[in-house]
């Protein structure tokens, strides 16, 4: 008969995240994940698999818990450049909040940071992750109710901007949060000359 479990699995899930995300994939020892889950290696093998699988599954449930909340509004309801200023003005309140926490920047961009280029499965995330952002701009941006509205190019090459200037600031945030805090006004006050800006792009 087997044994019951004496562990809930979000929660194991929880500090594997909390832990990959202070130290990193590649620093983080099978011994870390025990000593912060409170379960065996064998126990942790016969829940998750091998510790990748684990990261796989911490990382999904970062995006669920961190990456769509902040996405999805402007996904779902596009707000012109409201939305976008909105999205800057809560990853500034995120950066500031806590500070100690801040300084350990965006899981996915540190994955990308860490892995991207030199692992397929990361590479691919990143890749991923960077066109949801320029999707989730553009989505915002052309849904703009202003006149003149913007040209489509200019939507694609804003986006491609402003989901850059994302991966920037969390990396930013790794060394100074309040820099990247500053910085997140820094690029709202330039989305929000947008509007009485001129629309055409320049021969």
């Amino acid at each position: 008969m087997a044994r019951p479990r004496t562990y809930v699995e979000s929660t194991v899930v929880e500090r594997a995240k909390e832990t990959f995300w202070e130290k990193g994939y590649e620093a983080t020892a099978m011994g870390d994940l025990e000593a912060r889950t409170g379960l065996s290696r064998s126990s942790l093998y016969l829940a998750f698999g091998a510790k990748r699988s684990l990261f796989e599954i911490a990382l999904d449930r970062y995006f669920d818990s961190f990456i769509d909340p902040l996405l999805e509004p402007m996904e779902q309801s596009p707000g012109g450049t409201k939305g976008v200023l909105i999205f800057f003005s809560r990853v500034k309140d995120v950066l500031l909040g806590e500070l100690p926490t801040a300084q350990r920047g965006c899981l996915m961009v540190n994955t990308i940071a860490e892995l991207a280029g030199r692992d397929e499965d990361a590479t691919g995330r990143a890749i991923s992750f960077r066109d949801r952002l320029r999707r989730a701009f553009a989505q915002s941006l052309g849904g703009q109710d202003v006149s003149p509205r913007m040209r489509s190019d200019v939507i694609r090459r804003r986006s491609s901007m402003l989901a850059t200037a994302t991966l920037g600031i969390w990396i930013s945030a790794r060394s100074d949060p309040v820099d990247a805090a500053v910085l997140c006004d820094e690029i709202a006050a330039e989305v929000a000359s947008w509007p009485s800006s001129p629309a055409r792009v320049r021969r």
